[in-house]
């Protein structure tokens, strides 16, 4: 019998809230992080708002000099862990450091002004002017590198890059570490910093980000027919998963339990994804197969939701593909709607909003959802949070390409 996986660790840093209270506080009052850019000009781009994390301090959770040396994806990725692991009083877990799996997901990393004042120095003034770290700063590795390091863990590491999947790839790795023998607990979480001129001025360029400057706030509508585009935001979450014996066992925290997880990927265009949601609906169903579960367990979904018409379609299609009829009974919230898009951290944003829902029986509202698009049919908890007893959560994931993910998380015994 493979061994139960529970988390017992949440560390949340998002546009609307540092910390797991903040960020709890933020999505059950329906508060949206999203605001006018001010890390740079961006007055020329035809978007110029999106989730920055306003209220980070990097210097409240790591030496000055790893601030002062290294690039904001590790910082937030060493803060996210940090509160992870605080929250799940892992001080005292009594782990072995070898025991202890690492997994870190980003998709961007930190090409950002730094890196484009390296840029210069070498075209100005040549090599040997560069800095001798940048390479190792930018990469996304760094910040895996920079979690076992700071924390001391010496188990399997690995570092994840899928898109939008990525969140959900790095809970699935961790999970299978634990079940297959190789460790005792897991820290995993993702990291992502988009908020720089480049990242902005390409997703302008492709027609994907909103342009309603003029109410940042209302800008994501995920399953609104007035939709008019995304908008990116900087977040990083990290959770602790252990063996549920080894959590008992020291009287840990629980916030709930791993039960299954599933992936599947479309296979057909690197940009238009299949209307019918197919692979998604694959993934649903391989998930809770893992989980030795039925579509009537199934509580409450947390939707990849990205305010983008070919997604909401495709995703809700999936969701009757996968579900049947049972799906309109299902409760279903998308608090992208006041995070923002931050990429590989996507599905684990939905993954922490699933624990709180899980322990405090209310389910987040959709967001901006005015005119609900008649194709999105389905319940999507619109403006106001619900109580709702909570026992098992959908958390869905999708990424360019078609690459899709789903978790199901549910109260631990």
């Amino acid at each position: 019998m493979r061994p139960r996986v529970v988390i017992t660790g949440l560390g949340v840093l998002a546009c609307n809230g540092i910390g797991r209270a903040a960020f709890w506080d933020a999505l059950k009052n329906g508060r949206s992080g999203i605001r006018h850019i001010d890390r740079f000009d961006a007055s020329e781009l035809p978007c110029q708002i999106a989730g920055q994390l306003w209220d980070f301090n990097p210097e409240d959770y790591m030496k000055k000099c790893v601030v002062r040396n290294w690039f904001r994806h590790v910082h937030q990725a060493i803060a996210a862990s940090r509160l992870a692991l605080e929250d799940a009083h892992f001080s005292n877990a009594n782990h072995k450091d070898e025991r202890i799996a690492v997994a870190m997901g980003t998709s961007v990393g930190s090409p950002n002004e730094e890196y484009e004042a390296h840029q210069e120095a070498y075209e100005t003034r040549g090599y040997r002017n560069v800095g001798k770290l940048t390479s190792s700063k930018f990469t996304g590795h760094s910040a895996t590198v920079h979690v076992t390091v700071d924390f001391g863990f010496r188990g399997p590491a690995i570092t994840i890059g899928s898109g939008c999947a990525t969140g959900l790839d790095v809970l699935g790795w961790g999970l299978t570490q634990i079940r297959l023998g190789r460790a005792d607990a897991a820290l995993v979480g993702a990291t992502e910093t988009p908020i720089f001129p480049m990242s902005i001025a390409t997703a302008c360029c492709l027609g994907i980000l909103s342009t309603r400057n003029d109410e940042p706030e209302k800008a994501m509508r995920p399953f609104d027919q007035n939709r008019d585009g995304i908008v990116l935001s900087e977040a990083a979450v990290s959770l602790v998963l252990e063996r549920e014996d080894h959590a008992k066992a020291r009287g840990a925290p629980v916030l709930g339990e791993v039960a299954g997880l599933g992936a599947a990927t479309e296979g057909q265009n690197p940009l238009i994804l299949d209307p019918e949601g197919r692979a998604l609906a694959r993934a649903v169903g391989a998930a809770l197969q893992d989980a030795g579960m039925s579509v009537n367990d199934v509580d409450h979904i947390e939707s990849h939701g990205v305010s983008l018409e070919m997604y909401d379609h495709s995703e809700t299609k999936a969701y009757k593909r996968a579900f049947g009829d049972t799906v309109y009974r299902i409760p279903i919230s998308a608090v992208k709607s006041m995070t923002g898009q931050p990429y590989a951290v996507a599905g684990l944003i939905g993954a922490a909003a699933a624990l709180l829902s899980l322990n405090e029986g209310v389910i987040p509202p959709t967001l901006n959802l005015d005119h609900p698009d008649p194709v999105c049919d389905l319940d999507y908890v619109p403006k106001r949070p619900r109580l709702n007893d909570v026992n098992a959560v959908l958390v869905s994931a999708m990424s360019f390409g078609g690459n899709h993910g789903a978790a199901i998380l549910r109260r631990a015994n």
